[in-house]
């Protein structure tokens, strides 16, 4: 194909060459000056043909470089664009997918909230329960210490009044003059406090 190309341009070359010449001709100019333009044509000619070679010689050198690397950049191209094309249309496609299981996945989403949502509620309601349980103990034995401290105090208001009231009496027996008849149920009172 690339000497195809260079044949076409040599060919269209020399065609452009040969229609200068019968233009030429056309004209008949004189003796003499067909004697002189024909030196001067068989330079030209020369020249001409000098100048197509080097042209030809060029195109063949360098053009197939040039076209090598044009068609790689190219076939770069569309090998990149295909690429890209091939990966928007993943993407496109992963959306569509995602876009028709969306339904689907804001409702599992809902479910798991609500799922989570009733495991807080029921983990709250647990540590409600033990938080309430070990408050009413704490008030149970906080009732409990101050009944005891209750207790205690009218244990010993009654054994001060019991104390007091004893004193009286004996003051009172005392200061009747019957000391001997108190002390003998003072001592009766401690035998029977021993059985």
């Amino acid at each position: 194909m690339r000497h195809r190309r260079i044949a076409g341009l040599c060919l269209s070359a020399g065609l452009f060459f040969f229609a200068g010449t019968v233009h030429l001709r056309a004209d008949e100019p004189s003796a003499k000056e067909t004697a002189e333009m024909d030196t001067i044509g068989k330079w030209k000619i020369i020249n001409f043909a000098l100048f197509a070679i080097g042209v030809g010689y060029a195109l063949v050198r360098y053009s197939p470089r040039f076209f090598n690397a044009r068609s790689a950049d190219i076939q770069k191209a569309i090998q990149d664009a295909t690429g890209l094309k091939l990966e928007a249309d993943y993407r496109y496609s992963e959306i569509d997918r995602k876009m028709a299981t969306l339904a689907d996945e804001v409702k599992r989403m809902r479910e798991e909230a609500k799922r989570e949502l009733e495991r807080e509620h029921e983990k709250y309601r647990r540590e409600a329960s033990v938080e309430t349980e070990h408050i009413q103990q704490n008030v149970l034995n906080e009732i409990e210490a101050f009944r005891r401290e209750a207790t205690n105090q009218v244990r010993r208001h009654a054994a001060q009044l019991a104390l007091g009231l004893a004193e009286r009496r004996l003051q009172d027996r005392f200061a009747g003059g019957e000391p001997e008849e108190t002390i003998q149920d003072f001592i009766h009172l401690v035998e029977q406090g021993k059985n």
